[in-house]
């Protein structure tokens, strides 16, 4: 029997304010899971197939499933490209493969998911030790109670759902297997792109020691203690990273890092001594990462934060969330107010200029008036950053505001989950949106053309270009998006995705 384990990431639309050549990172998890299957399980064949980054569309990927027919499948998207993930299943099972299903979406709808008949298993929360396991349970034999004994999974027996209780977290992250870097195209991810040359994702972290509601990333990496999931912040040693980082530079070429990391700068002791390795090594690398506000400025204290920016941090992304203490209240966001958010900011701005300050925010609160999306944007262009991102507040399945009667089973109602596309079906926020989108495109007080015409003068090359390139694509959005929200009439769930060339090839 072909023995053969393919983690795929099919063909999916772009988000319209990334570039073609930067827009997708090398899939980590799958990385990752597919160096613990080889380390544990050496007689399959692995092997991970990214077909957007090869811009290679569904002919080609349903050619190529004909040809090899893999004995598993393996799939995890998020939600918006969840309707890519239940086509490339439901292709898969006609071919006779076992589907695996994971990730923040999957596994926190296993049960509907299931049912579709599309997919057979549904990893939760981490990974590596789970598959590891229902791998090995699956090639010597599938009965029922086998599979039962197995933590962190949910398959169908007998016509009843079966979820197992969860498996225990990696404590020690140094433990696991460098990912599987070489069964990536890695010449690819990145190539050509100004802003971002020859990326790669990495992981330092896992988890985060906040519960915010709306996030789903720290309950797919949190701990389970009697049924119910707390958060859990853990790191690999700056010895551990080093050593990835010196393989992605030295044998991939790889000249930017994108963290993956829920909460980079989770912790400062850590964090400086990677700074202080890659200062001492003089790697000519830059990187990005999502930082906390409060972490700006206890590492803008300490000297860390200096360190880190010297060691190639050159854009940073801030959840900022909103301007509004209710609604932060609401998030269950800590240490987050608009007071830490300013000082936090006018840090970057006034020591470390050369770092490109992304900041995003959440609306479609149940208090929210169009006077207070006035107000979010208004305090977002007094913050000074380099770009602001409005984002819907976006029932996510794993979080409260999910509802089952959003799922069906072909993945549509998931189209709108791209953190720019409001749900059609909830009419004030949509109505929000418009009037965001307007305030946008319409709002020419000097301050904020100054602002504009400042980025397009910008003394620093890469944030003159990436302010540049930002002003074009928002325009084009925000035309776009005016057309299809107040005059489209060709679906109730409109979004603002695009489909390259390339999909249906």
């Amino acid at each position: 029997m072909n023995n053969l384990f393919l983690f795929i990431r099919p063909p999916r639309p772009l988000w319209p304010f990334n570039g073609q050549n930067s827009a997708f990172w090398p899939p980590l998890a799958f990385a990752s899971l597919a160096s613990a299957l080889r380390e544990s399980i050496p007689e399959i064949n692995i092997e991970i197939w990214d077909y957007p980054v090869l811009k290679m569309g569904w002919k080609t990927l349903i050619s190529e499933l004909q040809k090899r027919r893999p004995r598993f499948i393996g799939i995890g998207e998020e939600a918006v490209s969840c309707i890519e993930g239940l086509r490339l299943a439901k292709i898969a099972k006609e071919l006779n493969a076992t589907v695996i299903a994971g990730g923040c979406t999957y596994g926190n709808l296993a049960k509907p998911i299931l049912s579709t008949g599309y997919v057979d298993y549904v990893v939760h929360n981490e990974g590596e030790i789970t598959l590891v396991n229902l791998v090995k349970t699956l090639l010597e034999n599938n009965n029922s109670s086998s599979l039962e004994k197995i933590k962190g999974i949910s398959f169908k027996s007998d016509g009843r759902i079966i979820k197992t209780p969860p498996q225990s977290l990696i404590d020690n992250l140094d433990t696991l297997p460098i990912p599987a870097y070489d069964l990536l195209p890695m010449e690819q991810y990145g190539k050509g792109s100004k802003n971002h040359p020859n990326l790669s994702s990495i992981e330092y972290s896992r988890g985060c020691f906040d519960n915010c509601n709306f996030c789903i990333l720290w309950r797919q990496m949190g701990k389970y203690i009697n049924g119910d999931c707390f958060p859990q912040y853990r790191s690999k040693s700056p010895e551990r990273v080093m050593e990835e980082i010196r393989l992605l530079v030295k044998k991939y070429n790889r000249k930017y890092l994108c963290w993956v990391d829920p909460t980079f700068n989770g912790n400062s002791k850590s964090q400086e001594q990677l700074a202080e390795y890659l200062l001492k090594e003089n790697f000519k690398i830059n990187f990005n990462a999502w930082i906390r506000a409060d972490g700006i400025i206890r590492d803008e204290q300490n000297g860390t934060l200096e360190k880190i920016v010297s060691a190639g941090l050159n854009e940073v992304f801030i959840g900022i969330e909103n301007t509004n203490s209710e609604n932060i209240e609401f998030l269950n966001k800590h240490n987050n107010s608009y007071d830490t958010v300013q000082r936090a900011i006018s840090i970057l701005r006034r020591r470390y200029p050369s770092v490109f300050v992304i900041g995003s925010f959440i609306y479609g609160f149940p208090q929210d008036t169009l006077k207070s999306i006035w107000n979010m944007q208004d305090q977002a262009l007094k913050l000074g950053l380099d770009y602001p991102f409005f984002i819907p507040l976006t029932p996510l399945p794993g979080t409260p505001y999910w509802k089952d009667e959003i799922w069906d089973d072909k993945g549509d109602n998931f189209r709108q989950f791209d953190f720019i596309s409001p749900q059609t079906d909830n009419k004030k926020n949509y109505k929000l949106s418009i009037y965001l989108y307007l305030y946008s495109l319409f709002d020419i007080r000097s301050k904020k053309i100054k602002e504009w015409i400042k980025g397009f003068f910008d003394k620093n090359p890469r944030k003159r270009r990436i302010k540049r390139r930002l002003f074009l694509r928002s325009l084009k959005f925000l035309l776009r998006a005016l057309i299809v929200y107040c005059f489209s009439r060709n679906s109730n769930k409109k979004t603002m995705i695009y489909f390259p060339r390339w999909y249906n090839d």
